[in-house]
């Protein structure tokens, strides 16, 4: 391996390691009790190290964020892929959900966290995470590299930089997020839209709003109010039944009774 492969693996590890470091404690404490500081305590470097891998908080927060999206995402494409009908494609995405929200609750934590409205997504610009307009460039990437180099050189000397330390993402995890997200929107919903032709799905209904109310009850499972735990406790139904029985009631709502039986 040459020295420049090497380098570029070692700066590819220290990345997940901070990743890492990231995730256990924003797991444990919460996005909000942790401070760039203490990722760093916990990954043993120095912040202005930090500085040159992720360029705050919020942009480590975003690429647990992405790691959990991109799991959910391979679980439901993966389960939709098995069914043939449409019913049985709309049963293996509320699976790959529930499946998802048992294995990797922190993850969905995380995941509904992001879109409970304490970030201003709708505002966050890739402009924002550039550190001046020459970053449009196709020049920009070699100059990136080029500076990276140089920092690290230094650091590896024990000198750090007095010179500022430059914003080079521009929102690369919440765009991802993003698109992953509206995938999973758009398979839920082509499958109702599938029920439909296949006359499965009552014709009347809006395959939009189905998706809404899925998504909106799926976003729940992580963060049941205790008394409507207790409340199903009370009659011995597992958060699990629930799910399962309120999946099954929507197949309800929205199927055409007629065509059920004979296509499901």
């Amino acid at each position: 391996m040459s020295l420049i492969a090497r380098k570029e693996l070692e700066k590819e590890q220290r990345r997940n390691d901070i990743l890492n470091a990231a995730e256990k404690l924003f797991f444990s404490k919460g996005y909000e009790n942790v401070s760039l500081k203490d990722i760093a305590k916990e990954v043993k470097l120095g912040r202005s190290t930090l500085y040159l891998y992720f360029e705050n908080k919020e942009e480590l927060f975003f690429a647990v964020v992405l790691r959990g999206t991109r799991i959910l995402y391979k679980m439901i494409n993966d389960e939709v892929k098995k069914g043939k009908s449409s019913f049985s494609k709309l049963a293996g995405f509320r699976k790959a959900y529930y499946d998802f929200a048992k294995e990797y609750p922190d993850y969905l934590r995380a995941y509904n966290y992001l879109l409970s409205g304490r970030f201003d997504l709708a505002n966050i610009e890739p402009a924002e995470y550039k550190i001046f307009p020459s970053s449009d460039s196709k020049l920009y990437p070699e100059y990136k590299k080029k500076f990276e180099e140089i920092y690290i050189k230094n650091l590896e000397r024990g000198i750090v930089p007095d010179f500022p330390i430059p914003k080079f993402t521009i929102s690369e995890y919440l765009n991802e997020i993003l698109v992953l997200r509206r995938e999973m929107l758009n398979i839920f919903r082509n499958a109702v839209e599938q029920g439909k032709k296949e006359g499965i799905v009552r014709p009347d209904v809006n395959s939009v709003e189905v998706t809404v109310l899925q998504t909106l009850i799926a976003n729940s499972i992580d963060n049941l109010p205790p008394d409507l735990k207790d409340l199903l406790e009370s009659q011995n139904i597992s958060q699990e039944e629930f799910l399962r029985d309120v999946g099954e009631l929507m197949g309800h709502m929205v199927s055409n009774r007629k065509n059920t039986n004979k296509n499901g």
